[in-house]
C-alpha cells in the first residue's frame, strides 16, 4: 500500500501510485494553496511510503 502523510494530519493511501499523486495534489490545492506550483507530481512521488495494507 502506498501512503503520503501531510504535516497537517491528512493521509492519502492507495495501491496505485497515480491515485496517490492525484489525491495529494487535490489536497494541496484545497488545503495548502500557497504550495500550488511548488508541489509537483514528481515531488509527491518522492513523499510516497510503502506501508502494510
Amino acid at each position: 500500500m502506498n501512503q503520503v502523510s501531510c504535516e497537517c494530519g491528512y493521509a492519502a493511501r492507495h495501491e496505485d501510485e497515480e491515485q496517490i499523486v492525484a489525491q495529494v495534489l487535490r489536497h494541496v490545492s484545497s488545503d495548502h494553496p500557497e504550495l500550488v506550483g511548488s508541489v509537483t507530481p514528481e515531488v509527491v512521488r518522492g513523499w510516497i511510503e510503502v506501508v502494510p495494507a
